[in-house]
């Protein structure tokens, strides 16, 4: 992990002397004093404020696009070899969309173990370190559920790294991960103290709980955690009204860019002005987006490039970069609550969350869940509500089997369901095995 070591080291200077009127000093060169990082609760607030970057880094980025360009949703539609060989089920080691998820998401997790580290040696009353603590903890592991999902096993990193001698560290099986995960998210929830707006509160951890849950197969806590967040929030009357450049009323973790702060997802999306469109809906999902259902204004079915690729409606801001993408949102919890009330032989129930989704954007369309029925629905309801949208499409796919099966489809080995370890990586690592296929 060395040529991760380098970009989290990079990272935490930049944010530190954009954010400081004094340049942080580091000695020694290749180590990082962390507790001369945070000292009090404005240091610690700049701190928190680099995570979050750390997070728009992520999850605003092309790691999500490049989920999506791996599922059966989106079709690569561009020039880059890259996302083409991840559209083909075919990528290999030193694939730069791959590699960008990696390192983005160990900066983000090495930073994050800085903060827990240090936070509570830090003695200043008006430090809320608690709230700080479980923002961290939830960052944290969120980032892992990420990766475990893309990579499979990975290596657990739980402290800060002063020195590239401790960089060699085997993986953790993925079944690990995910306990960790839980685990880290059930901590969390015991320090927050309250929330801000756009940050870490008790409701998103929630969420990603019950989604952890979902991928473990444990319906009941699953069930548990969603009954804790859907009291608190509204499904919007309008399903596009999700994705006007506003914080949604229904979001529970959205991530706010401005003008001066912004993304280039539209770029990815859109060929004009000035995109690339390097992907597009595929015909699976062109088909499931029936005639009535309001979801069908995600794809633009009046303007086609010249292959006869329709574009993707839900990140349109080309001049200012300030879409909005939604990591968690009220939809995506009552699919999951539908999902676990199915499982446990509850279909009354089931039919009832079910539908409170999919009558929104068809009315009168509902559906009756039963035993026969319940697992595909939801899988296909869950395919249509989120699309494109923080590659919840791709984990859909691997708890339920279908990664494996697309990846078959497209004549390669099951195995390359789960992603190569970047080469980078097993170059730097001494501990570090690459993963079946690869």
């Amino acid at each position: 992990m060395k040529n991760t070591f380098k970009y989290i080291l990079g990272l935490i200077l930049i944010s530190w002397v954009f954010a400081c009127e004094k340049p942080l000093e580091l000695d020694p060169a290749q180590s990082i004093d962390s507790e001369k990082l945070i000292v009090d609760a404005g240091s610690a607030e700049v701190a928190m404020n680099g995570l979050y970057s750390n997070v728009q880094d992520l999850f605003g980025g092309t790691m999500t696009i490049t989920m999506d360009v791996a599922s059966d949703i989106t079709d690569h539609t561009g020039t880059f070899p890259s996302w083409n060989d991840i559209d083909m089920s075919n990528p290999f080691p030193d694939n730069s969309g791959i590699d960008d998820g990696w390192v983005n998401g160990y900066a983000l997790i090495y930073n994050a173990n800085v903060v827990l580290d240090v936070l509570p040696t830090v003695d200043d009353p008006a430090l809320d370190a608690a709230q700080f603590l479980g923002e961290a903890r939830a960052i944290r592991a969120w980032t892992y559920f990420y990766l475990v999902n893309i990579f499979g096993d990975v290596p657990l990193i739980n402290t800060p790294v002063s020195i590239l001698a401790d960089v060699n560290v085997a993986k953790s099986s993925a079944s690990d991960v995910f306990n960790f995960v839980a685990g880290e998210l059930t901590k969390s929830l015991a320090e927050l103290t309250g929330g801000v707006p756009g940050r870490i509160n008790a409701d998103v951890v929630n969420a990603m709980l019950a989604k952890v849950y979902a991928s473990t197969g444990n319906w009941s806590a699953a069930s548990a955690a969603a009954d804790a967040v859907i009291p608190n929030y509204a499904l919007v009357g309008n399903y596009m009204d999700l994705f006007n450049g506003s914080i949604s009323s229904e979001a529970i973790f959205q991530i706010d860019f401005n003008s001066t702060d912004g993304n280039n997802l539209s770029f990815y999306y859109w060929d004009t002005p000035g995109g690339r469109h390097e992907i597009g809906p595929s015909q699976v999902i062109l088909d499931a987006l029936t005639v009535g259902d309001a979801r069908s204004a995600s794809v633009d079915t009046t303007v086609n490039s010249a292959n006869g690729d329709w574009y993707i409606t839900k990140y349109a801001d080309f001049a200012l970069g300030t879409d909005k993408p939604i990591l968690l949102r009220l939809a995506d919890i009552l699919l999951i609550k539908a999902e676990a009330e199915a499982e446990a032989g509850n279909y009354g129930d089931a039919t009832t969350y079910f539908n409170m989704v999919r009558e929104r954007s068809v009315p009168g369309g509902g559906i009756t869940l039963d035993a026969s029925n319940f697992k595909d629905a939801i899988l296909n309801e869950r395919m249509i509500e989120l699309a494109w949208e923080a590659g919840h499409r791709w984990i859909d796919m691997q708890r339920s089997g279908l990664a494996a099966s697309h990846v078959t489809a497209n004549g390669q080995d099951a195995c390359k369901a789960k992603w190569p370890i970047p080469r980078a990586e097993i170059d730097a690592n001494t501990a570090m095995v690459q993963n079946p296929c690869y």
